[in-house]
């Protein structure tokens, strides 16, 4: 139920949810208790260095200030007072380019960490999957243990977990990509869910109200997800959406986790390219809350989805005026003609 921060997906959890599942873990098989194996662990995000660049802007203008102190103070010639200047601007540019440089190979060796991340836990978690499979006489007393913990959460969201208003997208516009992406869903997850494009709940003391792009409910249990696609601009207008420092979508999440929904949120982009990967992404988050693992014996030939990273409204200004969603709705568009 972990996510790396500041990267699609955003997976979020109720902290009801999150203390059920403490309280009564998942049932675990004699034979995988005993193994040592341990899940990776998740790489550091790097650290900016956005304090050292302005430190070194800092140190520039007082050693400048310090220079034309001294000239006034003392005197300098012409000569010298243009080279200390010129010394100290150049020890300035060396220093901010040489932080520039570090940043760059910083940021590639994450990336390299988190390719590597992403092979270690698609292994670890075949390997969980396995373990969670079993066989011979342990079937029928693990079946068992599962349908009491299942039992035990579907009577608990039950009562906590808000349902919407109408199981409809009312005026809310449909794109074609999460036209599609419903048809990955009614692939997968048909029999035991219950699901739509949309759900509208209404917001306390307004008039208006959030509308889901998904509703998914794992019908043994009760557990409910909103299930988002984020774009990084309007198509129509251009303006950033969905924008990484901007507490709209933060203050929308609260809504949902107070009402006891778990919350995904997709890029555009991963929705588009890898549907599989993202329906996998959603039956993992069942399985590791519900214990359910039937939706990852069908996906467990697909790849996992690799994290793509938030963006900021300065990049979504960018992404827009780059018409960067041309470069991946084409391929979507050519899947439904």
């Amino acid at each position: 139920m972990s996510q790396i921060r500041g990267f699609y997906p955003v997976i979020l959890i109720p902290d009801s949810i999150r203390q059920f599942c403490a309280d009564n873990p998942i049932p675990i098989l004699e034979e995988s208790a005993s193994s040592t194996r341990k899940p990776p662990l998740t790489p550091r995000l790097p650290v900016s260095n956005n304090s050292r660049y302005s430190l070194v802007i800092q140190l520039w203008i007082a050693s400048v200030a310090v220079v034309m102190l001294v000239n006034w103070l003392f005197g300098m010639s012409v000569m010298a007072f243009w080279s200390s200047v010129t010394c100290s601007s150049v020890s300035a540019v060396a220093t901010f380019s040489y932080l520039r440089f570090v940043d760059f190979q910083v940021r590639d060796r994450y990336k390299q960490r988190l390719a590597e991340y992403q092979q270690q836990l698609s292994k670890y978690e075949s390997y969980q999957l396995c373990s969670l499979q079993p066989n011979g006489k342990e079937t029928e007393q693990y079946n068992s243990l599962l349908q009491e913990r299942y039992k035990l959460l579907k009577k608990l969201l039950k009562k906590i977990v808000q349902p919407p208003a109408s199981q409809s997208k009312g005026g809310a516009q449909q794109g074609v990509s999460e036209k599609q992406f419903f048809v990955y869903l009614c692939r997968y997850f048909s029999g035991f869910y219950d699901f739509c494009m949309g759900g509208e709940f209404p917001i306390p003391g307004t008039s208006f109200r959030y509308t889901a792009d998904f509703i998914l409910v794992h019908k043994p249990t009760g557990l409910a997800i909103d299930i988002e696609i984020d774009e990084p601009y309007d198509g129509r207008t251009g303006k950033p959406h969905h924008c990484v420092d901007r507490g709209k979508d933060n203050q929308r999440n609260l809504f949902f986790l107070e009402r006891n929904w778990v919350v995904i949120r997709f890029s555009e982009l991963q929705v588009v390219k890898y549907p599989d990967a993202c329906c996998k992404a959603i039956a993992k988050i069942i399985s590791q809350i519900t214990g359910d693992y039937r939706g990852l014996v069908q996906l467990g030939k697909v790849a996992d989805l690799f994290p793509d990273k938030q963006w900021t409204i300065k990049e979504a200004t960018y992404m827009s005026k780059a018409k960067f969603r041309n470069g991946y709705l084409p391929e979507i568009l050519a899947r439904v003609n």
